[in-house]
């Protein structure tokens, strides 16, 4: 059992600005992209899944689905 999955939740990767979705033809959305935190090694940016997180997160505002601003009256 994973003591931080409560903590993790709102920190996965597809929510990170420095995630980068990998592009797979015909497909509109993929489960693997690339961390681009850091500068790439000799083997590129690391391959992330849409289920990782890290403690380097940070949120893409993008990503986050907008409340609407309606007021009620």
């Amino acid at each position: 059992m994973d003591p931080w999955i409560h903590r993790s939740k709102n920190m996965l990767c597809p929510t990170c600005m420095y995630f980068a979705p990998k592009a797979i033809e015909g497909q509109a959305e993929t489960s693997v992209g690339r961390c681009r935190r850091h500068s790439p090694t000799a083997n590129g940016y690391p391959v992330v899944l849409n289920n990782d997180w890290c403690g380097d997160h940070k949120l893409n505002e993008l990503s986050v689905p907008q409340e609407s601003n309606t007021k009620r009256g």
